[in-house]
């Protein structure tokens, strides 16, 4: 049986900026009711790619045909005419404005006598379209008032809403739990019987595996395989994506080598009793040196407001906070810094960097002091310089300069940057929040040994994420919050991905 004519084709795209090439030949075929994984390590040429089919970025050389027809993607907007619809990494959405009108963007709303929006019928829509998605949202609440998971099923249904012929999901699954992938999978399946296409980008290979029937694979602007998922081997998938036929990932190495236990290490942070009326409820865990602590959860199960409290980004209203065994008070960041509490956000792009600032001035950012020039309140270029250089180094950062702009680096290389900053600044207490979101498997790997570097210097380490088997690899502990409380700990060889589900969905004992 012979695979089915395409409904986009695109042939032998090339695209250049300041002579260095994203994208080399490339050719890509997305049958209609087909969905396609693309993968490929950061900086390989998929965002170029997507760019381009967006409308985004003219190519330089190359055609895109839709149906048989050559076209021309103008723009973004001509691109959503002719039924592409693109839901990026960087979400788009516009802050102040509702749920609903961030969802039906790119189309005009029902009005009634052609002038006044008609908000009821909006709504409708909007909640029809949500509760396959997340029922729990509302579409009259603003778009700021969503933690991250939810923001991107918005932008999820906002395809579903246009009905697009091909959607396109960039890193769709980040931040998710499993249960809501599940959903989030059969929307996708749901969308191939109706005829539409789906473009699956993902760094996540075991859902690739899972979801898509064939796998595009580029690498340093090409594509190196395309191939039907069903013959492909996840070592097969890896070694394509990484130019080399090593054997085991890195993950694979951790679960096969893991410790358990803790180790002996002397206490450096101890959280007793945090509360916070809704949102948290008397949370307690300690941590030691050398220790990674993990922290699993479900979306809305206080994780990341746990640790904004103890990072002082956010206030608790009862409880205490130990560092080295003496109680302090942490009010702001300003106060979690000089304690040596850091804290890696889960949105590193807004929350943890100024994008249009180069890496010498983020990497230096809570630590000018040291850089200033004599009898003045202005930093030494010369020596963030040197400082910053050091930093790239022992971060091993592939980058053209220190004053090059992070706007413009891949998300592995962002998230160093971040590191790099604490650790200039000497902090013994680092929190990362979903630090592997949205970066590939080579990048990822990248972290856990950085991670278990600082551990291994004498650092304790929060680590949260989404993906279980990345806190069964790489943790010593897990402990697990659901809706604000402690449901759990796990230690050792107790620290499966069954464990940590079972505890994320135990029924937890009702106060009165």
């Amino acid at each position: 049986m012979s695979d089915p004519s395409p409904f986009i084709s695109a042939r032998s795209l090339r695209k250049e900026y300041a002579g260095v090439v994203a994208l080399r030949d490339v050719d890509l075929d997305v049958a209609e009711g087909e969905i396609v994984g693309l993968v490929g390590k950061n900086g390989a040429g998929k965002s170029t790619l997507i760019k381009i089919l967006a409308g985004a970025v003219q190519p330089d050389a190359g055609e895109v045909r839709i149906d048989g027809e050559l076209v021309h993607l103008r723009n973004p907007h001509h691109a959503h005419q002719l039924g592409l619809s693109f839901m990026h990494q960087e979400l788009e959405q516009v802050p102040g404005l509702s749920v609903a009108e961030n969802l039906v963007l790119g189309s005009r709303m029902e009005r009634r006598g052609g002038v006044f929006v008609n908000w009821q019928r909006l709504y409708a829509a909007a909640a029809e379209v949500l509760k396959d998605l997340d029922p729990r949202i509302d579409p009259r609440a603003p778009i700021d008032s969503l933690p991250m998971a939810q923001k991107r099923l918005v932008m999820i249904g906002r395809a579903l809403y246009h009905r697009a012929r091909l959607v396109m999901l960039d890193e769709p699954t980040a931040s998710l739990t499993s249960e809501e992938i599940d959903n989030l999978h059969a929307i996708c399946r749901r969308l191939k019987q109706l005829g539409s296409s789906v473009l699956y980008v993902s760094h996540r290979l075991d859902e690739v595996g899972e979801l898509t029937d064939r796998v595009v694979t580029m690498r340093d602007g090409k594509v190196v395989l395309t191939a039907r998922t069903s013959e492909l081997s996840h070592r097969e998938l890896v070694s394509a994506i990484t130019g080399t036929s090593s054997g085991q990932t890195a993950i694979e190495r951790r679960i096969q080598r893991r410790i358990g236990g803790r180790p002996e290490g002397p206490e450096l942070l101890r959280v007793e009793g945090i509360t916070r009326e809704g949102v948290l409820e008397d949370i307690s865990f300690d941590l030691r040196g050398g220790e990674i602590l993990g922290m699993a959860g479900l979306v809305g199960a206080g994780r990341t407001e746990l640790v904004r409290m103890v990072f002082g980004a956010d206030r608790f209203s009862s409880g205490a906070i130990f560092v080295d065994g003496k109680q302090v008070q942490i009010r702001s960041p300003r106060d979690a810094m000089a304690h040596g509490i850091a804290l890696l956000p889960e949105d590193r792009r807004h929350q943890a960097m100024v994008l249009d600032f180069g890496i010498r001035e983020n990497v230096t950012l809570t630590a000018l002091r040291r850089y200033r020039v004599a009898g003045t309140p202005f930093p030494s270029k010369r020596r963030e310089r040197v400082a910053v250089r050091a930093t790239i180094d022992r971060l091993a950062m592939k980058v053209a300069s220190v004053d090059q702009p992070v706007r413009h680096l891949s998300g592995g290389t962002q998230q160093k940057v971040v590191l790099g900053r604490w650790l200039l600044r000497g902090s013994r207490i680092v929190i990362f929040d979903e630090p592997t979101a949205g970066i590939d498997v080579e990048a990822k790997e990248e972290v856990y040994w950085l991670m278990e570097q600082l551990a291994e210097a004498g650092s304790g380490l929060v680590f949260i994420s989404s993906d279980f088997a990345e806190l069964v690899a790489v943790c010593h502990r897990v402990i697990v919050l659901q809706e604000g409380r402690l449901a759990g700990e796990i230690e050792g060889g107790d620290i499966t991905e069954s464990n940590i589900v079972d505890l994320c969905y135990a029924a937890m004992p009702r106060t009165a």
